[in-house]
């Protein structure tokens, strides 16, 4: 089931392989070798576990989302495998369940320290309009941003933890808040300069989320470098800038255009008395933004996230074992048009599509040079929390 070919790399082992317990060590080609994983999950079986889970959602008011959660996860684990061997998900629902009450709990103590600070210190100074109810939701939006990329590295930590792979638990370490200011302070940064950090933040922030990571006692290296993708950046940044520029000037001669053809009254009357026809125009002239919009943006965003993609795969192993993708910019526009697509036409219920898509993706283009070691990797030290992504479900920043 694995594709003896890769993009690039080593050649392939002979077709006769020997047991490596009777030789002393691999040779260099074979521990080498390149191979896939594999996905053999199946969109109806898919769909069948999602359908319950949406049937089972309403009839609870949404209490077993977390249950169904989980059975999507073990769905999509089980059918996923690297080198062979499957990867099992061990979480559980009550923990997802436990972990959202605790964060609900901790936002309602800090409403309710909001409300005393304000009822008593500042409810006579404060502006017109503004009632306790726009104060509370206004801190919880400021202190939403740094605790939902909180959320992104605990969450991670959690589905890692509940992860084995050949009877390996994988666990992650690190500080969650330190990975939440950071990515704080890097996207304030980011935004304050136009997005022209947009290399830094990518390469920093993959760097605690990669190199912290486990499988056992086998920790992952991540040796990328800002510098390394600058110069790419820094192209694909003015031939941005340069498409919006001419998007814009098509639409507006465009718009220009129409409006000298109705005349002053007509477009007067056009939008002082609406009618169908307003309405279809409007449509029409959306969509054709949409497709002006793909055909001219988004080509150069999937070319930058497809090499993006490529560079942080490749600068990361897992002592010997190397990674590598030939993910193409077609490939990736064509995963992202498609999917939002999807999602859009069936008002949501497209998802699991688009989450096998996903699977599959990952699947058909990631490589993988080499085995680890299994004799050398033990079960990791760090004690795995006990429940998981509160922050995460609270903030609505987490899919599967």
């Amino acid at each position: 089931m694995q594709d003896p070919s890769g993009p690039a790399g080593p050649p392939s082992p002979p077709a006769s392989r020997v047991e490596p317990t009777l030789i002393p060590q691999p040779t260099a080609s074979a521990a080498l070798a390149p191979s896939r994983p594999v996905y053999d999950g199946k969109l109806g079986e898919l769909y069948a576990i999602y359908l319950r889970h949406l049937l089972l959602m309403l009839l609870t008011l949404g209490l077993s989302r977390f249950w169904g959660r989980t059975r999507i996860r073990r769905y999509l684990w089980n059918h996923f495998s690297i080198l062979g061997d499957r990867f099992e998900y061990r979480g559980r629902g009550l923990e997802l369940m436990i972990g959202f009450l605790i964060v609900v709990a901790i936002l309602a103590v800090w409403a309710g320290v909001v409300w005393a600070i304000w009822h008593f210190g500042f409810r006579d100074r404060s502006a017109p309009g503004l009632d306790i109810i726009d104060v509370v939701f206004l801190s919880i939006g400021l202190i939403g941003v740094p605790l939902a990329f909180v959320g992104q590295y605990s969450g991670l930590r959690y589905k890692l933890s509940r992860t084995r792979w050949r009877g390996i638990r994988c666990a992650m370490d690190g500080s969650a808040w330190s990975y939440g200011a950071l990515a704080t302070g890097l996207t304030f940064a980011n935004a304050m300069t136009a997005r022209l950090l947009t290399p830094v933040v990518s390469v920093n922030l993959a760097r605690p989320r990669i190199a912290h990571a486990h499988v056992g006692t086998q920790g992952f290296e991540f040796a990328g470098r800002a510098g390394d993708i600058y110069g790419r950046y820094v192209g694909y940044y003015f031939l941005n800038i340069g498409a919006w520029i001419v998007a814009v000037g098509i639409a507006v001669a465009a718009v220009t255009g129409s409006i000298a053809r109705l005349g002053g009254a007509e477009f007067e009357e056009a939008f002082t008395h609406p009618g169908p026809k307003l309405f279809l125009t409007i449509a029409v002239a959306a969509f054709a933004a949409y497709l002006l919009f793909g055909v001219m943006i988004l080509p150069l965003r999937c070319w930058w996230r497809a090499y993006l993609y490529r560079y942080l795969v490749s600068h990361t192993r897992a002592g010997t074992v190397l990674f590598a993708t030939a993910l193409t910019t077609r490939q990736m526009w064509g995963f992202l048009v498609l999917n939002y697509l999807i999602v859009m036409l069936t008002l949501g219920l497209g998802w699991p599509w688009v989450i096998h898509r996903t699977m599959r993706l990952i699947a058909g283009e990631l490589w993988v040079y080499g085995e680890p070691d299994g004799a050398a990797i033990g079960q990791p030290p760090q004690r795995p929390p006990r429940f998981g992504e509160g922050l995460l479900d609270m903030f609505d920043v987490s899919s599967i």
